[in-house]
């Protein structure tokens, strides 16, 4: 139990980090000052003023999502103020709304061609739809369904984290280190790369908080044989 505790403080801690970094980078700074950006650029055809109002949108709603999810799960927020765990909600399924939707029309013109931006298209739908049903379920009154359903959602919002974990691990691993200091090259082997990062980011995520959630599932289940027995 200690173990999980300090696990979820980590992340916890990490989704801060990444939310606090994405607002600095793309919001503070020029997005042109991110090295994904620039490898974007090389693409005479690259629409950037099209983009870019999508990225801020995406940006913003991804590191709110990031930093209000966390609160969400708190317990003792719960028991302490029902009302203000009920308005980071409302404020954490908006801030979805928005970067999930924005998110749908980065995919399309994410690096990597048709398997990344499969990838992204996947991840974004299913964020969406994770976070609405979350949304749905408490809604109905529907407790257990709504935090199983949030948890969902949170996973898919934490991508936001595993795919920088993912693309420093694989660009350290596939990408010569001569080739990050020519961008020509560099793009042809992060292209290659983020085929795998753009499912890498979410797929695992998605597969860890399915098994938490049926493990929860057979612990509420024997509590409550032993409970009539």
């Amino acid at each position: 139990m200690k173990m999980r505790k300090i696990g979820l403080r980590v992340a916890f801690a990490l989704a801060l980090l990444i939310s606090a970094y994405a607002i600095v980078q793309f919001i503070v700074f020029s997005p042109k000052s991110a090295g994904m950006v620039k490898l974007h650029l090389l693409d005479a055809e690259f629409s950037y003023k099209m983009w870019v109002p999508f990225l801020y949108l995406h940006v913003v709603g991804s590191a709110i999502a990031l930093a209000v999810g966390p609160l969400l799960f708190s317990t003792r927020l719960q028991a302490k103020s029902m009302r203000l765990h009920r308005r980071l909600g409302k404020l954490y399924v908006l801030s979805i709304g928005v970067g999930g939707g924005a998110g749908i029309y980065l995919a399309f013109e994410s690096l990597g061609g048709l398997m990344s931006q499969a990838g992204f298209l996947a991840l974004d739908i299913l964020w969406l739809t994770s976070t609405y049903f979350g949304y749905k379920r408490i809604r109905q009154k529907r407790i257990e369904q709504h935090r199983e359903w949030m948890l969902r959602s949170y996973a898919l919002t934490f991508a936001g984290v595993t795919l920088r974990f993912w693309v420093a691990l694989l660009g350290m691993l596939t990408i010569p280190l001569e080739n990050f200091s020519q961008f020509e090259l560099l793009l042809e082997d992060f292209n290659r790369m983020y085929r795998f990062d753009a499912w890498l980011c979410w797929v695992p995520n998605l597969i860890v908080v399915e098994w938490y959630i049926r493990r929860q599932r057979k612990s509420r289940a024997h509590k409550r044989f032993a409970f009539a027995a």
